[in-house]
């Protein structure tokens, strides 16, 4: 549980570097959330709203954050759009996870 709540704490970090928490199109909770699941949960609300009201605000994180282009091509062509901001809120988790551990590794010299 505390390694978890370490993970979210640091990809949110991550993000904030990009985006601020007052900003309307901010993707940083402005309370603290302590498991992933519960950050995947408000992204993917936050990552909803901007789907339908601001699609290129939303690619322009998406961006931003250097999530995977192919997945992300792959995702957005699939004929089932079934639970995609649930699926984006993955792809950003997963591609900060890798930031984190990158980071991590290079901080102990083990790159």
């Amino acid at each position: 549980m505390e390694n978890q709540k370490a993970q979210v704490k640091a990809i949110s970090q991550l993000v904030s570097k990009n985006f601020m928490v007052d900003e309307p199109n901010s993707l940083i909770p402005a309370t603290d959330l302590t498991t992933l699941e519960a950050f995947k949960e408000y992204l993917a609300e936050r990552l909803a709203d901007l789907l339908e009201k601001k699609y290129e605000t939303l690619i322009n994180i998406l961006y931003r954050i250097d999530v995977n282009e192919n997945k992300l091509a792959e995702l957005f062509s699939a004929k089932n759009r079934e639970n995609l901001p649930e699926k984006l809120a993955e792809m950003i988790i997963e591609r900060q996870l890798q930031k984190v551990r990158f980071r991590q590794q290079y901080k102990n010299g083990k790159l």
